[in-house]
């Protein structure tokens, strides 16, 4: 998985995890607003930034959201080796039985996301940059009485500077930007029409702000609800939670000195109100007066304003406290079942060595028609010597390859379909998995070969054809040490086999003993071998390969090589 559909695959888990939080609190809200304080409604929206900005979320004994499910282990005794591709009647292989996983190719839907994240991204920067360089290039100097008012108010405020301060015709409503370097925006005439309380609140809402990190709270909002701009339900979480921020700003101000202002505060919001919000800021803009805000139930909550009590502070702590620990966490996974594997043989060298021409081989164009097996075989014989170039000794260059046949003997008759296939710069891997998917044969690499074999049987049964362990009978070692430059069987008998190996057997020792290869009397000399072609392999190697096309049987010892009937045949 690349690294574009790993942060897809966790925002999906957090977008999901966090829309479920936001239906619980605003549930919550629903129910408790009238007792719980507007500062702690605000508060209970931290569980939810919390699960989309953490990468990794807690793991608990009691958390009620698993993270992924949980997947059994699978030990190995020993080091893998090759599976097993067995085709069904389907003819489904998948290139996992190989060894290898097809190409990955790009997700669309996280391209998708992407764009869209740009998209809102772009949108939301260019409207800020361009609401500020218009708001910079009109700005006035403010006069001295509002300088006045202003640090009068920071100061109640608790801030420990002013911020710069821009007044231009461009600001409809009073509001504050920026992190680094917060500015407060007035528009200009301010205070025109507005008393010297009514400018007190005004100016002190927005330093709240300042005071509370509301503009860092702000533009993390505004960076996941681009990443996540695929969710309507965060899009509406997000504008609930700037609601709750100006009703929590709202109590604030309220609660700052002894004197009850709830009608000044009122009437100061009714006129800005009246003036009009500025429809061209962007999300980077928090301000006294916001479409979001919902006008009537923030002068509802202003006219019933108390101080919060101890019962609603408690509440509210503790109800974040529930939403964090349950909401902001996953539950820790159950101990993962290890299912024991019986013990694999490691891959061997020979293994190794045709599963690295399988990657490094490339067919540079396929155009297949209704192409039978043999055909496409052939046609692979010739393209990986061709296209061997890693492989400096002649006699190594390209794969072998076998097809074992179904007989009707021990086997459903199974004939392979027909192939079509159009392709160019592909790999030998994977056009072998496709091959065997079009024709319904499994495959297997061998120490030798590659082995097509038809659905429910094995490439190399395992009771064919095994030599006695060591230490070997003298005719045993013989076979597995004399190579056999070429085989080239069609339609030959297994009694013709047998006398082309004696010969060449002689051809290659001809100074050496030679252990000759007997029939059995009981020995199906008549049994035919479909088709065997195979390079520079050792004489037990053919054997075996024969004696799995003619279902035989051989055995060793010092004076020669038996091939017998195989019983149960």
């Amino acid at each position: 998985m690349n690294p574009l559909e790993s942060m897809l695959e966790w925002l999906l888990a957090a977008t999901l995890r966090a829309s479920a939080l936001a239906v619980i609190i605003l549930g919550i809200q629903l129910l408790l607003r009238r007792w719980l304080p507007a500062q702690w409604r605000y508060a209970l929206w931290l569980p939810m930034l919390l699960v989309l900005v953490l990468p990794a979320l807690p793991a608990v004994p009691f958390g009620l959201f698993p993270w992924k499910s949980a997947e059994s282990v699978v030990v190995s005794a020993s080091a893998p080796t090759l599976s097993d591709a067995t085709a069904s009647e389907a003819g489904n292989v998948s290139s996992a039985a190989v060894g290898t996983s097809p190409a990955t190719a790009v997700n669309p839907f996280a391209i998708a996301w992407l764009i869209g994240a740009g998209v809102v991204f772009a949108v939301g920067v260019t409207s800020y940059q361009r609401s500020m360089r218009r708001i910079v290039r009109t700005a006035v100097t403010p006069d001295e009485t509002l300088l006045h008012s202003i640090t009068v108010a920071a100061r109640e405020a608790g801030l420990g500077k002013v911020p710069r301060i821009l007044v231009s015709a461009k600001v409809c409503s009073p509001a504050v930007t920026g992190v680094l370097r917060p500015s407060l925006l007035l528009p200009a005439g301010f205070p025109n029409g507005f008393n010297d309380s009514e400018t007190r609140l005004i100016l002190l809402h927005e330093f709240t702000h300042l005071k509370r990190h509301d503009l860092t709270v702000n533009w993390l909002a505004c960076a996941l609800q681009a990443l996540h701009w695929f969710n309507p339900i965060l899009w509406f979480a997000f504008a609930r939670m700037r609601a709750d921020r100006e009703a929590a700003c709202d109590a604030r101000v309220l609660s700052i000195g002894s004197t009850d202002r709830r009608g000044e505060y009122g009437t100061a919001l009714l006129k800005l109100q009246g003036r009009g919000a500025s429809h061209e800021f962007s999300l980077g803009f928090v301000g006294i007066f916001e479409r979001t805000a919902g006008m009537k139930s923030r002068i509802r909550e202003i006219s019933s304003h108390r101080p919060a009590g101890y019962a609603g502070r408690v509440g509210g702590a503790g109800i974040v406290a529930l939403l964090v620990t349950f909401g902001a966490t996953k539950a820790q996974e159950p101990v993962k079942p290890v299912i024991q594997e019986k013990a694999v043989k490691p891959m061997t060298e020979g293994v190794a060595y045709i599963e690295k021409k399988l990657d490094t081989i490339v067919i540079p164009r396929v155009d297949a028609e209704n192409t039978t097996l043999e055909e496409m075989v052939d046609f692979l014989r010739l393209r990986a010597f061709e296209g061997d170039a890693g492989e400096v000794v002649p006699e190594k260059k390209g794969i072998n390859f076998v097809i074992r046949r179904a007989r009707e003997v021990d086997e459903k008759a199974f004939e392979p379909r027909l192939i079509t296939l159009q392709k160019e710069k592909v790999t030998l891997r994977e056009l072998i998995v496709e091959i065997s998917k079009q024709s319904g044969m499994g495959f297997k690499v061998d120490d030798f070969a590659l082995t097509f074999f038809p659905p429910g049987s094995k490439a190399v049964p395992e009771k064919d054809a095994q030599l006695p362990e060591p230490p070997m009978a003298k005719a045993a070692e013989f076979a597995s040490k004399i190579i056999i430059p070429l085989i080239d069987f069609e339609e030959v008998t297994l009694q013709e086999a047998v006398e082309f190996l004696n010969q060449r057997v002689r051809e290659i020792n001809k100074e050496g003993p030679v252990y000759p290869i007997v029939l059995d009397p009981k020995a199906d000399a008549a049994a035919k071998i479909k088709e065997l072609r195979i390079r520079n392999a050792p004489l037990s190697v053919v054997l075996k390969y024969c004696m799995d096309q003619t279902k035989q049987t051989f055995t060793a010892d010092d004076k020669e090589l038996q091939i017998q009937h195989r019983e149960g045949q």
